[in-house]
C-alpha cells in the first residue's frame, strides 16, 4: 500500500513539472517571445536550461506537438509552429491592467534589490547554473530560441535566489507580461549581444558576492533598455498594445 501511494505521489509530481514546463514554454509561444519557424534547443540543452529531466522535457515537446504548437521531425530540432493550439489560455494576470512603464518600473525597483540580496544569499550550484546559461547565450546570440529561454531563466534563478518566494513569485507575474515587446527589441542591431554582455556583468559580481555591484549592474542592465515608443495606455488596457522597447530577455 505505501509503496503504490509513493509511485502514485511520483507520477503526481512527474506530470506536474511536466504539465509546468509545457506552460512555461507555451507563454514564450503566445506571447510572441518565440515564433514560428524558431528551432527549441536539443533535447539535452533544454533540460540543462530549465534544470529538468530529458524525460520532463521529451514529455512537454509532444504536449506542445499534439497542441499544434511545435513540429517535431526526426533528426531534427523542434520548430516552433504557433500559439493556435493553445485552447485553454490562463487567466489574465492582474498585473496586466498596468501600463508597460508601471511594469517596468515595478520591476527595476524589486529585481535590482533581488539581485543584490541574491549575491548574499545564492549558492553554489545556483551560481554554477547562472555561469552556464550566459555560456549557452553567448553562443546562442542568432538562435532566438535557445537565446531567450537562457534569459528568461537566468533572471529567474536570479529572483528565486533572493530567497523570498513571494518575491519571486511576483516577479515572475511582472516579468512575464514583458514577454511581448522582448523580441522585437532585441532585433535591433547589436541589441541581443548587449544583453548578454549585461547578463555577463551581473553574473561576475554575483559570483563575488559584490552585493552594490549586482545591484548597479542590474540597474544599468534595465535602465539603459529602457525606451518608450509612445505614451503609454492608461490603466485596464493590454500592455502588449504599447511599443515599450525593452531589450532584456
Amino acid at each position: 500500500m505505501l509503496e503504490n501511494l509513493a509511485g502514485l505521489r511520483a507520477g503526481l509530481s512527474k506530470r506536474t513539472m511536466r504539465a509546468q514546463i509545457t506552460d512555461k514554454l507555451a507563454g514564450m509561444i503566445a506571447s510572441g517571445l518565440l515564433r514560428p519557424g524558431d528551432e527549441l534547443p536539443s533535447e539535452r540543452d533544454l533540460a540543462e536550461a530549465l534544470e529538468v529531466s530529458r524525460e520532463t522535457v521529451r514529455g512537454a515537446v509532444q504536449a506542445l506537438c499534439s497542441r499544434g504548437m511545435v513540429e517535431v521531425a526526426q533528426g531534427a530540432r523542434s520548430r516552433v509552429v504557433g500559439p493556435e493550439g493553445w485552447l485553454a489560455l490562463p487567466p489574465a494576470s492582474p498585473v496586466a491592467r498596468y501600463t508597460p512603464a508601471e511594469i517596468h518600473a515595478t520591476r527595476t525597483l524589486l529585481e535590482v534589490e533581488a539581485a543584490r540580496a541574491a549575491a548574499l544569499r545564492m549558492d553554489a550550484a545556483t551560481l554554477d547554473h547562472l555561469r552556464w546559461l550566459v555560456e549557452a547565450q553567448g553562443q546562442a546570440v542568432a538562435d532566438p530560441a535557445a537565446f531567450h529561454i537562457c534569459g528568461s531563466e537566468f533572471h529567474t534563478g536570479i529572483h528565486r535566489a533572493a530567497g523570498n518566494r513571494l518575491l519571486a513569485a511576483f516577479l515572475l507575474e511582472v516579468y512575464g507580461q514583458a514577454q511581448q515587446v522582448r523580441r522585437p527589441a532585441l532585433e535591433a542591431p547589436g541589441a541581443a549581444r548587449r544583453s548578454w554582455q549585461d547578463h555577463r556583468r551581473i553574473l561576475q559580481a554575483l559570483a563575488v558576492r559584490d552585493a552594490d555591484g549586482a545591484a548597479a549592474a542590474m540597474a544599468r542592465h534595465l535602465g539603459r533598455i529602457h525606451k518608450p515608443g509612445r505614451p503609454a495606455r492608461p490603466p485596464g488596457t493590454q500592455c502588449a498594445a504599447t511599443p515599450l522597447q525593452e531589450a532584456t530577455p
